[in-house]
């Protein structure tokens, strides 16, 4: 199959999977509530659903910072080439 193709079926398909990723994420957290939290080795490892929070907000500021400096170095005036 085309790469193509399954790009533009993943863009046509864009709510639904939205909304995919928003319940698996969603499951994580619940199933983080059943898991066993008397023999963590960190304090962090008593919060329920830190470490999902934790990478959920990594990957936001993550993407936000790349997208900061990348309009910070490579963005040109609107006159630069005329």
């Amino acid at each position: 199959m085309n790469v193509l193709k399954i790009i533009e079926y993943l863009r046509a398909k864009a709510a639904p999977l939205k909304i995919a990723f928003f319940v698996f994420l969603g499951a994580l957290v619940l199933f983080d509530l059943f898991l066993p939290r008397e023999d963590a080795h960190y304090f962090v490892d008593k919060i329920y659903a830190f470490w999902t929070l934790f990478a959920l907000a990594g990957c936001f500021l993550l993407i936000k910072i790349s997208k900061g400096i990348a309009h910070l170095f490579l963005s040109k005036d609107e006159d630069y080439y005329g």
